[in-house]
């Protein structure tokens, strides 16, 4: 016998016609049964699998335009990328929870219009103390059907609600940051980016925090004329006309009044570091190429070591890298010559350019300095082939395609190489005051055989 959920149309026709005593017990839902149950499906269905799939995209997006930000920017965009990221999770992790309780719930329901009578506890092996417990706790299954109603659709409120909040933290993020850049490029405040933005978001959100904790604590006792009460009124009316007031959320202070400010800030916590724990994880393990399960007491394959090959130095071996890593055609190259492609740092390069070529760098701009900047790049790689310095490598301005990183390229002959191994070699970029205890290797080593 299969169970069927009637829709709101059918039981709102059934109960037009006779009362709910005239029905078969379990055969209409109950009457506490939220409206909205229909609709919650519909969108958490419809939803879950994009949003499932779209913290992939935007990892792929964030990895590919990180290693073109330079040192101002990288922090911005991190913040950025973090508050978007955590507000996307949180619709799918809530939709995905939503799904799987409104399921249960839905079981519950089918269970409940199959065996409307209940329990049969006479064909149950148990023993009489577990049913006077049992018993005692008095749960009936009309009971577990409306809590897990309740249950599924203040998921769905809260992570809804959640969402729309750090929505509004991007925005207004976006927004500093905007400022802060513009202030600077018009006054070449060069001190406004980074921490002119963060000093920004700060002033956004200072005066709102103050007024709510002066209402709080004082509020019963300033006169409602006075110019504190005023002043206290003319905040709240600003934050709510950009969206950020009581009325903003009535989902979160209705569940507030009810369950308790203090367990839905503990609740909004506990999601909210769960949720950033995750992103800063997956986060540190994709910058850092970092993976579950590697072989143990094995060896990895490093870079910059003579024994190692790495798969991201061989463009025909990966579709695209997001990582800042020279790279030539393929492992095994054909024809009398070979690209090698090193990819402008915007972290890295300007201070070693400054400092290798200073006249040069600052007059970077200008067209007749292109030919000496490409010179300063060229004496930086101290290029070598099998050892031996490449005299006047022919090095050109280059925009991968793949990545769209820009950078520089540069055409090495090969044809009058012999058979076999050969190895092409060039400086490592490295921060001009390196740790002491860094031991990564200064150079590049790119193996290829002809």
């Amino acid at each position: 016998m299969n169970a069927v959920i009637p829709s709101p149309a059918i039981t709102t026709l059934s109960s037009s016609t006779m009362s709910e005593n005239d029905q078969p017990p379990g055969s209409t839902l109950s009457r506490h049964t939220t409206p909205t149950w229909e609709m919650e499906l519909l969108i958490s269905g419809v939803t879950v699998f994009a949003l499932v799939q779209l913290p992939g995209s935007m990892d792929q997006a964030f990895l590919a335009l990180l290693p073109r930000l330079d040192s101002q920017w990288d922090a911005l965009a991190q913040l950025l990328f973090i508050y978007s990221k955590m507000s996307v999770m949180m619709l799918a992790i809530a939709f995905v929870l939503h799904l799987t309780l409104r399921g249960y719930w839905i079981a519950l329901v089918g269970m409940h219009s199959i065996y409307p009578q209940g329990i049969n506890w006479d064909r149950l092996r148990i023993g009489p103390i577990q049913r006077r417990l049992i018993d005692q706790r008095g749960i009936t299954m009309v009971d577990r059907i409306e809590t897990a109603d309740n249950r599924a659709s203040i998921v769905f409120a809260l992570g809804v609600t959640l969402a729309l909040v750090m929505v509004g933290l991007v925005v207004t993020v976006a927004m500093c940051f905007a400022i802060s850049g513009l202030l600077a490029w018009l006054f070449d405040w060069k001190w406004m980016l980074r921490n002119g933005a963060f000093a920004l978001i700060a002033m956004v959100a200072l005066p709102y925090i103050l007024a709510h904790q002066i209402d709080r604590r004082r509020g019963a006792q300033l006169s409602r004329d006075g110019w504190l009460a005023r002043a206290i009124s003319g905040v709240y009316r600003v934050y709510g006309w950009v969206g950020f007031s009581s009325q903003s959320q009535p989902t979160m202070r209705l569940l507030q009044s009810h369950v308790g400010e203090r367990k839905v800030s503990i609740a909004t916590f506990f999601i909210i570091s769960i949720v950033s724990f995750i992103l800063f994880a997956q986060l540190v393990l994709q910058k850092n190429d970092v993976s579950i399960g590697d072989y143990a007491h094995w060896p990895d394959a490093e870079l910059g070591k003579i024994d190692s090959l790495i798969d991201q130095h061989y463009r025909d071996q990966v579709s695209h890298t997001n990582a800042l890593l020279p790279t030539i055609d393929s492992m095994f190259p054909t024809g009398n010559y070979l690209s090698l492609i090193v990819p402008f740092d915007p972290r890295l390069h300007p201070a070693l350019l400054a400092s290798a070529c200073p006249t040069i760098w600052q007059a970077s701009g200008a067209l007749s300095q292109r030919p000496a900047l490409l010179n300063c790049m060229a004496r930086l790689q101290k290029l070598e082939l099998d050892g031996q310095p490449m005299i006047s490598p022919s090095l050109r301005y280059y925009a991968d395609p793949r990545t769209a990183q820009h950078g520089v390229i540069v055409i090495v002959p090969i044809g009058s190489l012999a058979p076999g191994e050969h190895v092409l070699s060039l400086k490592r970029t490295k921060r001009q005051d390196p740790n002491p205890r860094d031991e990564t290797p200064d150079r590049y080593q790119i193996a290829f055989w002809k």
